[in-house]
């Protein structure tokens, strides 16, 4: 059953995101405009990402019908993701003050963090631990939902890391508890992304959207501190499978700041622009992050989750050679034009 369930999921998904496309381009709506600072050349529609949202509400509701699952943890799920979805719509439509944005970002975040970690009273003490956990675990889940807009900025990218984040977090949460659904709730985000990258693949028909990655930044800083409360999964493995994205965003970020350069302005300084760039190929950028997830975040994901009580060693030894090769590129930092 699941499998049809997850299969109708992506067909879903697929429809959707065509008749959006269709819609939006009829309609002249959520129309993203080749600028200077783009990667695409033509006129293509955004916004797509709310195929992916409506195919996962409807694989959601569908397992609480069908499996009676308790609707709390999913209101939550949706009262913090409405307000993202709702600003990434209007920002894909005419751009949002940044301000306001984080400051919607910040009330997804807060309570999200409070339902995981202030309301559960046998986790949470009132000190300087519990406080410093709180501060870093909100600004973490407004990173997420920042970055993976940082990084949706290629044809399939951040849609094919999202399907390979779902899948492989399913995996081990089915391995390390059978008995809980949260590996049937990955997997249908991965479902629901895989609908939508047929016609995000390069050369893309319709882009993600602030709409969409911003949101699915959200959903997946959900599931990450909700299997994190019920010991399901690490936070440590979840920052390996999500390290090529955490890694290029956070060093370029860093990079810009240490440059002084402006870092609210868009830029093509990310590894994977220079990348597609240099090799002037959506799918050489793309192909190469899917190696990597294969051969390297994959397998240190699952020696985090078996090695437990080195899941911060193996974190961190999971980083340091996407260091070398950030560093190498030269992420962050503009290119020099010849005169």
């Amino acid at each position: 059953m699941l499998l049809i369930i997850l299969l109708t999921t992506t067909l879903i998904s697929y429809i959707l995101t065509v008749f959006l496309e269709k819609i939006f381009i009829r309609y002249g709506k959520f129309i993203d405009n080749p600028r200077e600072r783009s990667c695409h050349i033509k006129p293509t529609p955004t916004a797509g990402g709310l195929a992916i949202l409506l195919s996962y509400s409807v694989f959601i509701y569908t397992l609480i019908v069908l499996l009676g699952e308790n609707t709390n943890i999913f209101l939550i799920l949706l009262i913090s993701l409405i307000p993202v979805v709702l600003i990434g719509l209007l920002d894909d439509f005419n751009q949002v003050n940044i301000y306001i944005r984080l400051l919607v970002q910040f009330y997804s975040a807060a309570l999200i963090i409070y339902y995981f970690q202030i309301n559960d009273a046998t986790y949470f003490e009132i000190n300087q631990s519990s406080i410093l956990i709180t501060i870093l675990s909100i600004i973490l889940s407004m990173w997420l939902m920042n970055l993976y807009n940082f990084m949706d900025g290629i044809d399939g990218y951040a849609t094919t890391e999202c399907i390979f984040i779902s899948f492989v977090a399913s995996i081990l949460s089915y391995l390390n508890d059978s008995e809980s659904l949260m590996y049937v709730y990955l997997a249908g985000l991965g479902a629901a992304n895989l609908g939508f990258i047929f016609r995000n693949w390069y050369p893309a028909k319709i882009f993600m959207g602030d709409t969409g990655s911003i949101s699915v930044g959200c959903i997946l800083a959900f599931f990450i501190f909700y299997s994190a409360s019920e010991s399901i999964l690490s936070i440590y493995t979840w920052l390996i499978l999500l390290s090529v994205f955490v890694a290029d965003s956070s060093y370029t970020l860093l990079v810009r700041i240490v440059t002084k350069k402006n870092i609210f302005k868009p830029h093509l300084t990310h590894a994977f622009h220079k990348i597609t760039i240099k090799e002037n190929s959506h799918l050489f950028t793309v192909k190469k992050m899917i190696l990597i997830n294969l051969f390297w975040a994959l397998p240190m994901s699952f020696l985090s989750n078996i090695y437990s009580d080195y899941h911060i060693v193996l974190a961190i030894a999971a980083y340091l050679p996407l260091l070398f090769i950030l560093i190498k590129i030269g992420a962050g930092l503009e290119t020099v034009k010849n005169s």
